[in-house]
């Protein structure tokens, strides 16, 4: 049962939709033989307005950053800032809450996006400072078949990619593909590093061979 709450909470992760959250809530609120919870009485109520000023006053940022509609009419769907995410969660249910900070926090989804992008842009470094054949050039091409090794590696199960979609923005990227991501471009950023890599050719040999 939760097992199908975790992988729809992941479908969700990166866009933060309070649409999906209070669907998914709601059905745990089912379960537990409650009344579904209304969201937008919920987010009108002076509880949760007051929960909204204080992450505007301790993140710094807009109320309109926190709460936020995309979209018009039938097509219109709620987003939120990840502290409010976790806020309205609790108010649905604490077994609901429970999952959402596994997915968020304790399997590190939202870091290791960020991570590894961070990640990249270091091996990008790296091969401009220490891919001797490379050195002094514009590698933008390389960085752009490196990034697409490596996903063909590390999604062997996907035979072709959709132009235009990320990836890495959908849930077809779990915990297991983020951390692979970020522990092979460590890897090669090491394997740079100390001169292990000989040339682009060799490169592209080693990323197939991790």
């Amino acid at each position: 049962m939760y097992h199908y709450f975790v992988q729809d909470y992941q479908s969700f992760y990166t866009d933060f939709a309070i649409t999906d959250l209070f669907s998914l809530g709601n059905a745990q609120r089912i379960l537990d033989g409650k009344k579904i919870m209304n969201q937008t009485l919920f987010l009108q109520s002076k509880a949760t307005q007051g929960f909204i000023q204080i992450i505007a006053k301790e993140l710094n940022i807009n109320t309109n950053e926190i709460v936020f509609a995309k979209g018009r009419g039938k097509a219109s769907r709620t987003y939120a800032q990840l502290h409010f995410l976790i806020y309205a969660a609790e108010k649905l249910s604490p077994m609901f809450h429970f999952h959402v900070i596994d997915v968020f926090l304790s399997k590190h989804l939202l870091q290791l996006r960020d991570d590894g992008g961070n990640v990249f842009k270091t091996l990008n470094l790296a091969i401009d400072q220490w891919l001797p054949d490379r050195k002094g050039k514009n590698n933008l091409g390389c960085y752009i078949q490196v990034a697409a090794i490596l996903r063909a590696k590390i999604f062997p199960e996907i035979k072709e990619f959709e132009t235009g979609v990320n990836i890495w923005n959908t849930d077809l990227a779990t915990y297991d593909k983020k951390y692979l991501r970020e522990d092979y471009e460590d890897k090669l950023v090491a394997f740079l590093k100390v001169g292990l890599i000989k040339d682009w050719e060799h490169l592209k040999e080693i990323i197939g061979n991790l």
